[in-house]
């Protein structure tokens, strides 16, 4: 249905349903995340059919900050090469899923539907971080892997130790704090990059908002929403950046709380730096 000249462009917090099959509510957020991955391994297989042992200038600015991400994560532990394939994974999911966004036509075009307030338009695509079910689904995957982590070093009875923590005796007291930190990596994990694009999301509807109300100004029409835009790649940018630190780190603390970990973290911290050394030197068990 296309969309009426005075319908009412709203950002909902909660993803609007497009159709249900059987018990499953396709959502627009899950056409974005859809959209994101079919973007991501598009790319992908025609970049490494293109790809040459002598780059392009395109493959070079391609690989720079992929292999800028993988040089920070092989400063983190010797067993960085188990853990940068999840964490470089992630920051491009979430840099597209964030980019696609700002793509004409993304959060602006759809169906209008009758409400109390007037008619409201329901777009067909919207941002996948703009769900909240999209970045719990991201945290779960990293907050899972951490605690596997420590629980294959430690062991289960060892990670409930570590949990417990020093002396013994404060363990009724220190557990529950520690349960409770463990567990607010995975909320803040979430609700930080839900937040900052929901945020955007509103910013990009009011701007549009503006600017229609401001097109007959011709440079600022056009000029505003321009300045947004590039605004909102950076931010996209930032905080696809932010999640895959953050989870590169807290892998990193479960394996460098082991015994002797701090030891062999030290020695992944100088070991990584040649990328030729990393590429000779055989993986550690």
């Amino acid at each position: 249905m296309p969309i009426a000249a005075d319908s009412l462009i709203q950002v909902s917090i909660k993803a609007e349903t497009l159709f249900t099959i059987g018990p499953l509510q396709v959502t627009n957020s899950m056409v974005g995340a859809v959209l994101a991955s079919a973007i991501l391994l598009g790319a992908s297989w025609w970049f490494l059919r293109g790809a040459s042992l002598v780059p392009s200038r395109f493959q070079s600015a391609v690989e720079l900050p992929i292999e800028w991400l993988s040089g920070i994560v092989a400063g983190s532990t010797s067993r960085w090469r188990s853990y940068v394939g999840l964490v470089v994974g992630l920051f491009l999911m979430i840099l597209i899923a964030n980019w696609l966004g700002v793509l004409p036509g993304v959060g602006t075009i759809g169906l209008v539907k009758e409400t109390e307030a007037g008619k409201e338009l329901v777009p067909f695509v919207r941002p996948a971080a703009a769900d909240l079910n999209f970045t719990l689904g991201l945290a779960l995957i990293t907050f899972v892997v951490f605690v596997w982590w420590a629980v294959r070093l430690h062991g289960p009875i060892g990670y409930l130790k570590e949990l417990a923590g020093e002396p013994r005796y404060m363990a009724p007291l220190m557990f529950p704090i520690h349960l409770i930190s463990e567990l607010s990596r995975l909320i803040s994990l979430s609700m930080r990059l839900f937040g900052n694009v929901f945020a955007g999301e509103v910013l990009m509807a009011t701007m549009l908002a503006l600017t229609t109300a401001a097109i007959f100004v011709l440079p600022l029409a056009f000029f505003v929403p321009a300045f947004f835009i590039l605004l909102e790649l950076l931010f996209g940018l930032v905080q696809a950046m932010v999640f895959a630190l953050l989870t590169m780190a807290y892998i990193t603390l479960a394996i460098a709380e082991q015994q002797g970990g701090h030891a062999e973290s030290d020695q992944g911290d100088h070991a990584p730096s040649g990328a030729a050394q990393d590429a000779s030197a055989p993986a550690h068990s």
